[in-house]
């Protein structure tokens, strides 16, 4: 796993698009590109080396409590010591936090689900278990999944929702979504075949990708070549 000196946050002064409230946070500003020996599972998420770098993703209003992806936040030109912090939250609750905007303002469910998942992976780097996170994200996939207004890739998001289920221990219905990965999810055939085995075999353990899965799926083919 690539050390902390790799990535870098960033402190910056921000204003809350619910309440305008302006107050400080951290930006998650550089991290290394991947390649075939960067960490990623199953459920194709990349290991952090501190769950912090993933909450950084977020923000939290202290006024407020809007929390949502940073990037929806506007940055002000105030000096981050001069203004409020953002609350001193454990980094998985961001996410939690984030959930509960996202039904506020009525956000789809496949963007809590994404939030979901990401709080489930925070809470793997804070060394919990992140069941809670897990079960949260089972709950909003399917509804997404069963809403058939949106367009996007589905059969990649059939697959992240075996692997929830997966990952819960409920095998038989994680295998059901397997079947469904389609060629459009642009994911190998050996990686869904493989996983859809783990869950025939009753294994509800995280997985590590091989690298050269990581390669087929993460790095661009000029990268491999160059």
């Amino acid at each position: 796993m690539k050390s902390m000196k790799f990535f870098k946050l960033r402190h910056l002064t921000v204003v809350c698009p619910e309440c305008e409230t302006v107050f400080a946070t951290f930006e998650l500003a550089r991290t290394p590109p991947v390649d075939k020996n960067t960490p990623i599972e199953a459920d194709l998420h990349r290991i952090l080396p501190d769950p912090e770098l993933r909450a950084a993703l977020l923000a939290t209003c202290p006024n407020c409590l809007h929390t949502w992806w940073l990037s929806s936040f506007s940055e002000h030109y105030f000096l981050p010591q001069v203004v409020p912090d953002t609350p001193p939250l454990e980094p998985s609750k961001k996410f939690a936090h984030a959930v509960q905007t996202g039904r506020k303002n009525n956000v789809h469910f496949l963007d809590r689900a994404v939030l979901a998942l990401n709080g489930y992976w925070c809470s793997r780097e804070e060394g919990l278990t992140g069941e809670k996170f897990l079960k949260l994200a089972r709950t909003e996939m399917a509804a997404a999944l069963k809403d058939t207004s949106w367009v996007g890739n589905r059969g990649r998001y059939n697959y992240l929702m075996a692997e929830i289920l997966r990952l819960l221990g409920e095998f038989a219905e994680a295998d059901q979504y397997y079947q469904k990965v389609d060629r459009n999810s642009r994911l190998p055939r050996e990686l869904t075949e493989k996983m859809r085995s783990f869950a025939q075999g009753g294994n509800k353990a995280p997985v590590r990708l091989p690298p050269h899965i990581v390669e087929e799926i993460f790095v661009p083919k000029s990268a491999v070549s160059a």
